[in-house]
């Protein structure tokens, strides 16, 4: 676990650094310096230094890696129910619009 000490309350918490890792390959950032943390206690935002984190990050590498592959099959599952429900909605809408006498010329 990676200890963090907020800025503003003081207050001590911990990270998980799978969590973090995962968290840090999202973003848009090649090398990312800081995480922010937000502060369970007082919901302010820790900057975290990455390079104090790295040993932390590095030890579990291969767990984060899973957990980033998990994430990426989820979002794909979901991409595709999105897809599905979006095709029956629009052949629902095409029948619903097929038996309307009001939209067909006499």
């Amino acid at each position: 676990m990676i200890n963090v000490t907020c800025f503003r309350c003081r207050r001590r918490f911990d990270l998980d650094p799978v969590f973090v890792g995962a968290e840090l390959r999202k973003l848009k950032v090649k090398t990312p310096r800081h995480y922010q943390a937000i502060c369970p206690a007082c919901h302010s935002m820790s900057k975290v230094s990455v390079v104090e984190m790295r040993d932390e990050l590095d030890a579990v590498a291969d767990e984060i890696e899973k957990l980033v592959q998990e994430q990426a099959r989820a979002a794909e599952e979901a991409r595709e129910r999105a897809r599905v429900a979006a095709r029956e909605k629009a052949g629902q809408k095409e029948d619903a619009d097929q038996g309307d006498p009001k939209s067909s010329s006499l």
